[in-house]
């Protein structure tokens, strides 16, 4: 008996160890490559093996008890060792943006209130290397104020892209220690923090691209943390600090409000004590936020598709109301945050005029509490999204092929429709 449990143990660690090896093979190939967007060929094969690899762990995580994955600590060492591999890589150029505004603001200037394109100050352009690779220059900051105090920080050490993409990266990774804390606390194997950290979409976006929803991904996963402890209070602040990182959070105080409601008052202190450095704004700290909201529809599923009928401002304002409402009826559910943040969030992104790929690491860090198949497949066909960048390339334009849109969901909605079939069939088995 002994000896047939060490065999199946061999036979089901086989899919840990390819998954893995094929993950690492996707990092090594970015690693050399150093800027992606200057191989998209040699990216999108590299991210289509990592892929496998991720799908075969995925599996692993499904079929196997805890105890035949292996040390979360050792897989814990592996996904830093990814995350230092790629700290040379050529990052977004949305990184010139964040520290171009982390450095105003030791110049004393409010990120909220500058255009870029409006100043005239020489250690601000002319002797500033970075100037020239700032994107959106007529627009003011977009991001909260955590952030921006981020930004700050970052700045105080050095100008350099790689300072804040370091910083954003060792944030990732200690969000990802805290979703393995709050697997653990809810009784999970931590090694479910591997549906993130392991994703070929998350180490793109955020260890190679540096984008900064690994903020808001942190405050969420302790916000998650605090919830299972009933420290409320606690929770409401870091939903706070989440909501002044990323303003998308704001989805989330349903939950709270039918919990324990006057731990808003929590969330609202953290996110005004937030936004004080930057009050002279005003109210102008939202009108970049406001003007990006109403730009060109892309990728957004549900405004794609009743655009056509109601037109741009009302099929937004449906897409908003069926988000809203949605977030109510399921916050009277009495979830565990984790499950409300994901099919939230899961709903969201469906809603949204504009998506863009970094927007699925908010879904994807609390995907492990409630699997879905066909969202991980979407987050995994993000790999068209590129194609954006080979646009670039040609044209000049960052502009997204029209035939992406098809190529990104089309998939993903069969895989749907399958799963959603076979979970009715499996709980109708399973009440017979």
């Amino acid at each position: 008996m002994g000896e047939t449990n060490e065999s199946n143990d061999h036979r089901l660690a086989k899919p840990i160890l390819f998954g893995w090896l094929l993950v690492i093979a996707f990092v090594g190939v970015c690693a050399f490559l150093i800027d992606y967007r200057h191989h998209l060929r040699a990216f999108q094969i590299a991210w289509g093996v990592g892929c496998v690899g991720y799908g075969l762990i995925i599996f692993a995580l499904i079929r196997h008890p805890s105890h035949r994955l292996g040390s979360w600590p050792i897989w814990f060492l592996g996904i830093v060792a990814i995350r230092i591999a790629l700290l040379h890589t050529v990052p977004s150029d949305d990184l010139h943006r964040y520290v171009w505004e982390g450095k105003i603001q030791r110049y004393g200037l409010n990120p909220y209130v500058t255009v870029p394109e409006n100043i005239d100050h020489v250690e601000l352009t002319q002797n500033d290397s970075n100037w020239s690779r700032i994107n959106h220059r007529d627009f003011p900051a977009i991001y909260p104020p955590l952030s921006q105090l981020l930004f700050r920080l970052t700045s105080m050490i050095g100008d350099s892209v790689y300072i804040v993409k370091g910083a954003i990266v060792f944030i990732e990774l200690l969000a990802i220690l805290v979703l393995g804390r709050l697997l653990i606390a809810l009784d999970r194997s931590p090694h479910w923090a591997a549906v993130f950290a392991l994703c070929p979409l998350t180490i793109t976006t955020i260890a190679i691209d540096g984008h900064q929803d690994s903020l808001m991904i942190l405050a969420l996963a302790t916000a998650s943390l605090a919830a299972t402890r009933k420290l409320f209070w606690m929770c409401g602040a870091f939903l706070g600090a989440a909501i002044s990182t990323k303003t998308v959070a704001l989805i989330l105080l349903p939950w709270l409000f039918f919990q324990r409601p006057l731990a808003l008052v929590a969330t609202v202190a953290v996110a005004v004590i937030c936004y004080l450095p930057f009050a002279d704004a005003g109210i102008h700290v939202f009108d970049s936020l406001l003007r990006f909201g109403n730009s060109e529809t892309s990728l957004g599923l549900l405004v794609t598709m009743i655009e056509p009928v109601l037109g741009g401002d009302q099929a937004r304002m449906f897409a908003a109301f069926v988000v809203a409402a949605f977030a109510m009826a399921l916050a009277t559910k009495r979830l565990e945050l984790p499950q409300y943040a994901a099919r939230v969030f899961a709903m969201l992104i469906f809603a949204l005029p504009v998506v863009q790929a970094w927007y699925l690491n908010w879904f994807l860090a609390f995907a492990w509490s409630r699997v879905r198949i066909a969202w991980l497949i979407l987050c995994m066909l993000a790999i068209f999204y590129f194609e954006a960048e080979a646009s670039l390339a040609l044209t000049g334009e960052w502009k997204m092929p029209s035939w992406v849109f098809a190529a990104w969901y089309a998939p993903f909605a069969l895989a749907w429709v399958v799963e959603f079939i076979w979970i009715k069939r499996s709980r109708r088995r399973g009440e017979d």
